[in-house]
C-alpha cells in the first residue's frame, strides 16, 4: 500500500468525475451523473382554479324553467316567493270553501267576517240635540270589545259594561267626536234572544244607518254570539 500524501484533499465530486471517466475509457455505459442543484423546475404553488374565468366555466347542475327564470328577470326570486305564497292562500282558501267552513256561523264570528258588512235592513228616525236624545232605529247588531282604548265619546270601559257604539251617521260628524250630543245617552236594544239597556260611548266607522256595535255584555243578552250578526231596533231608555 502507497503512503498518502498528507498534503492531500479529497474531493468526492472530482471522485465520481474520475469514475464517470474511468467508465468511458473503459468502454462501459456510466450511470447518470446527479444533479447536486437545490434548484427546481416545479414551481412551488400552482393554481388550480381561476375565479376570474369562472363565469367561462360550464354549469354544473342543469338549468330549469325556475333558473332561467331568476336570471331572465331582475326580481325574479321575489315573484316566485310571491307567486307560492299566493299559490298557498288560494289552495287554503279552496279547501276551506269545500269544507263550508266559511259558511259556519262559529268559524265566521271567530273569524270576525260577519263584521263589516250590512245583512238587515237598517234605518233611524228622531231628533238628537244638546241634552235631548229621542232617536230610534233599526239594523244589524254585532260586538266588539270597548276596551282596546279611550272611546270616542272620550270614555273608558270593558267588555263586562253595558256599553255601546252608534253608526257613525247617527253619531254625527264632529271635530271633536266628544261634543256629539249621542254621547252617554240611554237606548234600550231589543234583539232575537232578549232587550238590555245601554248608553252609547263609542262610534262604530263600519256599521250601517241604524246599526249598532254592542259590548259582549249587552249582545250576551239580546243575540247568541255564534251569529256574529243579529237584527236589532232601540229606542230611548
Amino acid at each position: 500500500m502507497s503512503e498518502l500524501d498528507p498534503n492531500f484533499e479529497h474531493n468526492p465530486r472530482a471522485s465520481r468525475l474520475t469514475s464517470r471517466s474511468s467508465y468511458l475509457g473503459g468502454g462501459v455505459e456510466a450511470p447518470p451523473a446527479v444533479n447536486d442543484s437545490s434548484s427546481s423546475s416545479i414551481p412551488n404553488s400552482q393554481a388550480y382554479h381561476n375565479l376570474e374565468n369562472e363565469k367561462d366555466l360550464p354549469h354544473l347542475l342543469p338549468t330549469t324553467i325556475w333558473t332561467r327564470f331568476v336570471d331572465r328577470y331582475r326580481f325574479g326570486k321575489l315573484i316566485l316567493v310571491g307567486a307560492g305564497m299566493f299559490g298557498v292562500i288560494a289552495v287554503m282558501l279552496i279547501v276551506l270553501g269545500t269544507l263550508d267552513v266559511l259558511r259556519n256561523r262559529t268559524y265566521r264570528s271567530t273569524l270576525g267576517i260577519s263584521v263589516g258588512g250590512t245583512k238587515y235592513e237598517g234605518d233611524s228616525w228622531g231628533t238628537v240635540s244638546a241634552g235631548h236624545f229621542d232617536m230610534g232605529g233599526k239594523g244589524d247588531g254585532t260586538y266588539y270589545d270597548p276596551g282596546v282604548g279611550i272611546l270616542a265619546c272620550g270614555t273608558s270601559y270593558t267588555a263586562q259594561d253595558m256599553v255601546l257604539a252608534l253608526n257613525y251617521i247617527d253619531y254625527g260628524e264632529y271635530a271633536n267626536p266628544n261634543e256629539s250630543p249621542v254621547c252617554g245617552a240611554c237606548i234600550k236594544v231589543t234583539g232575537p234572544l232578549g232587550t238590555a239597556e245601554a248608553t252609547i260611548q263609542d262610534k262604530c266607522p263600519g256599521c250601517g244607518q241604524g246599526s249598532l256595535d254592542l259590548s259582549p255584555a249587552v249582545f250576551d243578552q239580546v243575540g247568541d254570539f255564534n251569529e256574529g250578526r243579529i237584527p236589532v231596533s232601540w229606542e230611548p231608555c
